[in-house]
């Protein structure tokens, strides 16, 4: 499967979108039908010999371990004893392939399903979901990005239907709140004072340039006055959902995906990066394998007390792989011919490779 049929995939999980339609459904069952897309992204290329494909063969092996999971004939390795236990609501999709073998093409095009070209910026598929799809709420946006890593561009789109970027998912949204030394009379002044500014410009030099960047501002104050806000405060959410999640920051990115989709958001990243381990492999590699195996159990977990992943669809992805053999830094280098990525949620043909 080449990264266009993946995204395609995620396209075709029933969200109808109108570009997406002549792709074949690879991976999903018929009648999907998914209202909201997670995709957790892997920057740095995960070693898919060291974690969802791991070989029976020592020298791929490496010093990793073969971990049996509790599905007859899926193997994941001993970095993943939580995943493990709930390999039948994930499907692994060991053929992925792509043409770029450097870090900054590479996440390009299977953010986007494009090569990077000099001429033009594309839109990543969650701007495009953003843009075509309708909201369940009228205040928050259908593209959220949490964490470090690239933020969610709308490419060629009009900048409006980019992610919103949540940096830290313990903080919420920088500048939320009206500022305490202004108050509410002072901003609907400024907001007018504004308004009246735009509309002199808009009368000789408007563009739909300027016109998405005051559809962004507009978009933005709704928001600040909304009380689907609240979905960004992870404390309020219940004792119960909370006690499934450690107190690490991807975890706490994956409790914030949950909800921001329990409030109809439509496509959420979460970015979990620092993958790219070409030296000393086996020192390193076992932290940050740790936080995906238990954020992510966590993530389907909370998603199925919720009820909410029959109509979620999660997507853990990677820009490619790493070769067979460790090299002499005790590392892997990058792969492109070859690599892992896995499914969850509505319409996936769960249990399988």
């Amino acid at each position: 499967m080449n990264r266009r049929e993946f995204i395609y995939s995620v396209g075709m999980s029933g969200m109808s979108i109108p570009f997406l339609n002549a792709a074949p459904a690879v991976a999903l069952a018929p009648g999907s039908k998914a209202k909201s897309v997670i995709n957790i992204f892997l920057s740095g290329g995960l070693s898919q010999y060291d974690s969802f494909n791991v070989e029976v063969d020592k020298d791929v092996l490496g010093k990793s371990a073969i971990l049996k999971s509790n599905v007859d004939g899926i193997r994941v390795s001993n970095y993943f004893p939580t995943l493990a236990k709930q390999m039948d609501k994930l499907l692994v999709i060991n053929a992925m392939q792509t043409n770029q073998g450097a870090h900054p093409a590479g996440i390009y095009k299977m953010l986007t399903s494009y090569n990077p070209r000099s001429s033009v910026t594309h839109p990543e598929l969650g701007a495009w979901i953003n843009k075509s799809l309708t909201r369940d709420q009228d205040s928050l946006p259908n593209f959220v990005s949490i964490g470090k890593g690239r933020a969610g561009t709308a490419g060629f789109l009009s900048g409006q239907w980019a992610a919103l970027p949540v940096r830290n998912p313990n903080a919420g949204i920088d500048f939320a709140n009206r500022h305490k030394a202004v108050s509410a009379e002072t901003l609907d002044q400024r907001l007018d004072i504004l308004a009246s500014l735009n509309k002199g410009f808009d009368k000789d030099h408007g563009t739909k340039d300027t016109q998405s960047y005051q559809d962004s501002y507009k978009g933005a104050l709704k928001f600040m006055n909304s009380k689907d806000i609240d979905a960004f405060e992870l404390k309020k959410e219940s004792e119960k959902i909370v006690k499934l999640y450690d107190d690490q920051e991807f975890s706490r990115s994956c409790l914030l995906a949950g909800r921001l989709v329990e409030r109809g958001v439509r496509y959420v990243k979460v970015n979990l990066g620092g993958w790219d381990y070409h030296d000393a492999l086996y020192d390193k590699f076992p932290q940050n394998a740790s936080r995906l195996d238990k954020g992510l159990a966590s993530l389907l977990e909370h998603l199925s007390q919720k009820g909410l992943l029959d109509s979620t669809l999660v997507v853990v992805s990677t820009e490619f792989g790493r070769k067979p053999l460790v090299n002499p830094n005790k590392g892997r280098d990058h792969h492109p011919d070859g690599f892992t990525c896995l499914m969850a949620g509505a319409g996936v043909k769960a249990g399988e490779i």
